[in-house]
């Protein structure tokens, strides 16, 4: 039960090849934000490859450019069409720095832009994603920490530890790393989503911009995983106040039929400089075609009303089982990015042990979660999934945890060994 393959899907469910039926919180790793296979997505996706086949050129490029200057803020005018999300995260990287002409960029740890050697060199999502590679590491990209609400330094709330960031990024950052005139970007997740669905204070994306402004600095947003409403707003940028100069959005900009993704910036950005990226099957017809039926549904089925109230009900639930489950120390979220996370006390070998035996009994309960070698367990709906399902797939994976909370308190879970670690501040 740990894993299964898929025979099947609809909007909402999964079904293995055994017969079993599993309420979809993955939503295709948070690509099928209108639902898996919805029809009218598919029935577009398939007019425009029996109208064009492959080709380049063709009309449903512009189209999709203009309603994507459309729905991004006003100042983005310029749009480069990608294959994917990895793609589309280092095209950005490549027109900031050639629009500034500066050699470096600000990149956070837990951060992820994609898994091929360019992306993990701008992203630090995990010290495993670089195995081997760690020669390649350095040159342009200088990480900071994220201002995550789990595991924080001792003694400092979030609101404190993001006040550090920025006190670090601006007084030690800048004297000893790299001059400010020598940094072109911030790379930057509105809300950390492979990092654990972290979502920041209010105020870090406000300064985080002031210093960017202060400093010559584009803001590169990406919103690969947040964008096209899964935080109840058609992008996550859109509930802090900062102004960006890039946007990158791949998953669900086409309901995650078709590959594409694309990159949304401004004149200053794209207008005057040639920068390269893009590959043979960018902006292919049938991915604009899907992207845009996608934007359609979204707007048309109010979605994104619908993501705010419903997600607003299921983070209600999900912070409940902090104070019944002695190992669920977190819930947050913001509408269908939802994320609880575990703590033992015993480890982080420990406390990914314990979410990852969450993930396995789920799935005996009739529900598909995102476990991914994480002390988490991230959720994320289809936009459209309606109340009734939701709350029964949160019944279903409450009832994995309290399998798993007598489990552990009966002892019958063997836990790895907690990695020798000095404590210091432990005097």
């Amino acid at each position: 039960m740990a894993s299964f393959i898929v025979d099947g899907a609809d909007l909402y469910h999964i079904y293995d090849v055994d017969g079993y039926k599993y309420i979809d919180f993955t939503s295709g790793w948070a690509s099928n934000n209108v639902g898996n296979i919805h029809p009218e997505v598919l029935d577009a996706s398939i007019e425009a490859l029996k109208k064009y086949g492959f080709v380049y050129n063709h009309p449903l490029a512009i189209e999709l450019s203009e309603r994507l200057v459309e729905i991004t803020p006003e100042k983005l005018t310029r749009v480069s069409m990608e294959v994917s999300g990895t793609e589309a995260a280092e095209a950005a990287v490549s027109y900031a720095l050639t629009a500034k002409k500066r050699p470096n960029i600000i990149s956070f740890y837990g951060s992820y832009h994609g898994d091929s050697i360019g992306a993990r060199l701008i992203g630090a999502h995990e010290a495993g994603r670089k195995k081997y590679f760690e020669a390649l590491e350095g040159g342009g990209v200088i990480y900071i920490p994220y201002p995550r609400s789990y595991k924080l330094p001792p003694g400092m709330t979030q609101d404190e530890f993001a006040k550090y960031i920025l006190w670090y990024l601006d007084d030690l950052i800048l004297e000893y790393h790299a001059e400010p005139e020598r940094i072109a970007a911030i790379l930057y997740e509105p809300m950390l989503a492979e990092g654990g669905n972290y979502i920041p204070p209010k105020f870090f994306p406000k300064k985080l911009g002031e210093l960017a402004k202060k400093y010559g600095w584009l803001i590169i947003a990406d919103e690969v995983l947040t964008g096209f409403g899964r935080t109840g707003k058609f992008w996550a940028i859109e509930h802090y106040d900062i102004d960006i100069d890039i946007l990158v959005t791949a998953k669900g900009l086409t309901g995650g039929l078709i590959p594409i993704g694309a990159v949304v910036m401004s004149d200053e950005v794209a207008g005057f400089e040639k920068a390269y990226s893009g590959s043979t099957f960018a902006g292919n017809p049938a991915g604009c075609a899907a992207a845009l039926k996608t934007i359609e549904i979204i707007y048309r089925d109010n979605l994104l009303e619908n993501v705010e109230r419903y997600g607003m009900e299921a983070l209600k639930i999900m912070r409940e089982w902090v104070d019944k489950y002695s190992f669920i120390v977190e819930s947050r979220g913001v509408g269908y990015f939802l994320a609880t996370s575990i703590e033992t006390g015993k480890g982080d070998e420990a406390d990914i042990e314990i979410a990852k035996r969450i993930f396995i009994e789920a799935k005996k309960h009739g529900v598909w979660v995102i476990w991914d070698d994480e002390p988490h367990i991230r959720i994320y709906p289809p936009l459209n999934m309606p109340l009734d399902i939701l709350i029964d797939g949160l019944e279903k994976l409450e009832k994995a945890i309290s399998v798993i909370e007598r489990e552990y308190k009966e002892g019958l879970i063997k836990l790895p060994e907690k990695r020798q670690t000095i404590e210091f501040f432990d005097f």
